[in-house]
């Protein structure tokens, strides 16, 4: 009687299975194992030596076997503005003539320096990473060991600091603009002594295309702010180093070409910032027409400020990158050179400042720069509006009534 369920084949050669060579496999895996496993073993073993001092290592250190001592040695004095220097030859820690090394910092931070420990491995923070002796170590590796063009592991944090830097700057002299503004707009309410001139007639008041006059006859108490506005903007453009690197022949040309933008650009953030939709001046007066081709064509950047919701931050970048045009015409080589230089370095800090504010970064940065060009048709727009309405009537005023500086530019 056979038990259920077993077969009834009396040997394993009348039928055709296909097994697998078993005997193969169990000879061949225990290589196959041993040979995979052994370097693993030796890449990952403890260092026993420390390769500074000769002591016994507790791991690897800035990419170098070490021990605590000389991990710490390397750090407190990577991030100190100390330096020592050798009373005794320079092989202090040279453990070939030694075994035991002499007690100098001079040689032992050389030794750490030879050895290979990476600067560029330490977490430091950006008052330390500042440290001079920091920068020079990191400037002597890196001048020793150039980097891969491809390594995408994001900026050092040197080069954050001096993004951060730039921002720090450009929004100081924004600030300082917006004091002077407010200085002279409270200095303007004050009743001022002689005032109106008796010698000089007030200028007429420029009338509504197409209509005639309607609104109140001049005031001396009125501010054209057109007029302030502009010198505000070029005062603004003096306050940068680079500025005074240009000639006067290319800071005139650059001034006429992006005095009306800058005036535009920080007109419309200024609405936005107080949560108005239409000019408002800093006496806290609308614009007096709300409505024909002047104005409509003074209104158009403001809506798109709105739109993307604009930072401090990200005006201060935006029209600093504005002043920095290499391409007004006629400028010389040199000052395009300068110009796009700053420029660059403006919209690297204003991408960098993008993605780490905003959920959509590179959308809110690319939709900051088209501000520029539609600043320029702006100022475009405006100067042609000028050219065929404006300038046929101020032609007609006398010459020590004109604001020739706003001719000057319109005319540009």
């Amino acid at each position: 009687m056979e038990p259920p369920g077993c077969s009834k084949v009396s040997s394993v050669d009348s039928i055709d299975f296909d097994f697998p060579e078993l005997p193969s496999i169990i000879q061949k895996e225990p290589n196959r194992t041993a040979r995979s496993e052994s370097p693993a073993r030796q890449r990952h073993q403890r260092p026993s030596e420390c390769s500074i001092c000769g002591k016994t290592a507790n791991g690897y250190h800035y990419d170098v076997p070490s021990c605590n001592g000389c991990k710490t040695f390397f750090r407190r004095l990577c991030v100190s503005e100390k330096s020592f220097i050798c009373k005794a030859g320079g092989d202090c820690f040279n453990l070939t003539k030694r075994k035991v090394p002499l007690k100098c910092r001079a040689c032992r931070y050389e030794k750490c320096i030879s050895e290979g420990m990476n600067p560029n491995a330490m977490l430091l923070d950006e008052k330390e990473a500042t440290a001079e002796n920091f920068k020079k170590l990191k400037k002597r590796v890196n001048q020793s060991n150039p980097k891969d063009p491809d390594d995408d592991s994001g900026e050092d944090i040197e080069h954050q600091i001096e993004k951060k830097q730039v921002i720090k700057d450009v929004a100081c002299i924004e600030n300082k603009m917006q004091k002077l503004v407010d200085m002279l707009n409270y200095l303007e309410r004050k009743p001022m002594p002689g005032w109106p001139l008796k010698t000089q007639s007030s200028p007429p008041k420029i009338p509504e295309f197409g209509k005639k006059p309607t609104g109140p006859a001049y005031s001396p108490d009125q501010k054209c702010w057109i007029l302030y506005d502009l010198m505000v903007s070029i005062e603004y453009a003096k306050t940068f180093m680079f500025f005074h690197q240009l000639d006067s022949r290319d800071r005139l040309v650059l001034m006429r070409y992006v005095a009306l933008a800058l005036m535009n650009l920080h007109i419309s953030y200024f609405t936005v910032a107080k949560k108005y939709d239409t000019i408002i001046h800093p006496d806290g007066k609308l614009a007096p027409m709300k409505k024909g081709m002047v104005y409509a064509e003074t209104v158009m950047s403001i809506a798109p400020l709105i739109r993307c919701e604009i930072q401090e931050t990200e005006f201060v970048l935006l029209k600093a990158i504005c002043l920095c045009n290499p391409a007004v015409p006629d400028l010389s080589q040199h000052a395009q050179e300068i110009l796009g230089r700053e420029r660059e370095q403006y919209a690297d800090a204003l991408f960098d400042h993008c993605l780490r504010n905003r959920k959509d970064g590179p959308s809110q940065f690319a939709e900051l720069i088209g501000m520029v060009d539609l600043l320029e048709r702006q100022q475009r727009m405006q100067k042609d509006l000028h050219l065929l309405h404006v300038a046929p009537f101020v032609s007609k005023i006398p010459q020590k009534d004109k604001m020739l500086l706003v001719d000057d530019i319109m005319n540009f």
